[in-house]
């Protein structure tokens, strides 16, 4: 395991068995247990004055600066026009650890990690995923859920809020051949965000870009790109945020004043349920948007 130059000085200090036993030896119980007996210790030593330093310092537990009621009516119009396959789960704010490594691409230290084993939602897609490959895996043919949920990044170095209200989409389904499945849930996805972008955010536009040629053909045939900018896949290759997005993906942007343009989410096909099911031949599309980035542009603040 390779650290920190700061975590490299601390476990120096605790010993090269200390090391072993917390990383590899301890199971899980004994682990949760070890840590459960380390956060009591600490917790009963806080006094109310080291409480209010935290929470003054420390950028996890500011809260967000939006009014909640800013945000509900938004929330309302994304769930009201979510197309009736979809099926609404309340997600809980933790997940698997290792959901950010493996499905995002987070570093373990871009995620809050908890003493059980679990670490706090960095973004509703990752349970999304994880949920209908739970369900795939009982015998359902088509999954599709919809959830909206508070998410926390550890980010160290940023001025934008630790914590934003995201709305997701995720679809898990059988490969049907010829790519239909892909064409399908594009269909289905893309068609719900026109939708939204035309209503609730005014200046918004959808980019997509496809980097399978096949796919690319089936959706012009389709009429699936009508109303999206689709962007050259060539000149798009190596945009940060293809990754982990593979096929085809599309993110929302938003037009600021002048030449000012923001994205307030993105998607894209995944393989995050292929993994999750051990089944090579299931297709995932995954999308979703900041519900706390719309909002300065959504049609009740642009009146």
């Amino acid at each position: 395991m390779s650290g920190t130059a700061a975590s490299t000085k601390v476990w120096r200090r605790i010993g090269v068995h200390a090391r072993e036993a917390l990383l590899r030896t301890l199971n899980p119980i004994e682990l949760r247990t070890i840590l459960a007996d380390v956060a009591r210790s600490r917790a009963s030593n806080q006094t109310p004055a080291d409480l209010i330093k935290r929470w003054r310092e420390d950028k996890l537990l500011e809260p967000s600066m939006l009014d909640p009621r800013e945000t509900l009516p938004i929330t309302g119009k994304l769930w009201e026009v979510v197309p009736p396959e979809f099926v609404g789960v309340t997600l809980s704010q933790l997940t698997s650890l290792g959901s950010g490594i493996h499905l995002g691409g987070l570093g373990q230290n871009r995620v809050v990690t908890t003493m059980r084993g679990t670490e706090v939602l960095a973004d509703p897609k990752h349970g999304l995923a994880l949920e209908a490959s739970r369900r795939r895996r009982n015998g359902h043919s088509r999954v599709h859920l919809a959830t909206h949920a508070r998410c926390t990044h550890a980010w160290d170095h940023s001025e934008e809020s630790s914590h934003e209200l995201r709305f997701a989409l995720v679809s898990s389904a059988p490969d049907g051949g010829g790519l239909s499945t892909e064409a399908d849930l594009l269909d289905l996805h893309l068609d719900y965000w026109r939708e939204i972008m035309g209503t609730v955010v005014p200046r918004g536009r959808i980019e997509l870009t496809v980097w399978d040629s096949t796919l690319a053909g089936l959706i012009e045939a389709r009429g699936t790109r009508d109303g999206v900018i689709v962007v050259d896949s060539a000149s798009d290759e190596r945009r940060p945020w293809r990754n982990p997005y593979t096929t085809a993906a599309f993110r929302f942007v938003v037009d600021g004043d002048g030449d000012e343009a923001h994205e307030v989410g993105d998607g894209g096909f995944v393989t995050w349920t292929q993994a999750l099911t051990r089944n090579r031949k299931d297709r995932c599309l995954v999308s979703g948007v900041s519900v706390d980035a719309i909002v300065p542009h959504t049609w009740e603040q642009s009146e």
